[in-house]
């Protein structure tokens, strides 16, 4: 899922969110992901979002370690069909700290 937070003075923040897949969701599977993007979103304060689907050929694979910056790449193509702000300017090494739980 793609989040863009835009922040609006004086009127609040208004995130997009994009449910990105490349196969259907069912009718369950949608409402389940509609349910957990008001767990997250529906008690931020001044805060307005709204959830729109975009579907694509097929899964993203790319060759960790060794390509990082296929990830970049990707979602920046991502951002550029629903007309977004590119990711910054990132290096292999800022993937050295990312973090998992």
């Amino acid at each position: 899922m793609l989040y863009l937070d835009q922040r609006r003075p004086h009127a609040g923040n208004h995130i997009d969110v994009c449910l990105i897949s490349h196969f259907e969701l069912s009718e369950e599977s949608y409402e389940d992901v509609l349910s957990f993007n008001n767990d997250m979103l529906g008690f931020k304060p001044n805060c307005s979002y709204c959830m729109d689907t975009m579907s694509v050929e097929e899964e993203f694979e790319f060759d960790f370690p060794r390509d990082m910056l296929a990830i970049q790449r990707y979602v920046d193509n991502l951002l550029n069909r629903i007309q977004a702000n590119k990711l910054p300017a990132m290096t292999e090494k800022d993937f050295n700290y990312l973090s998992q739980a």
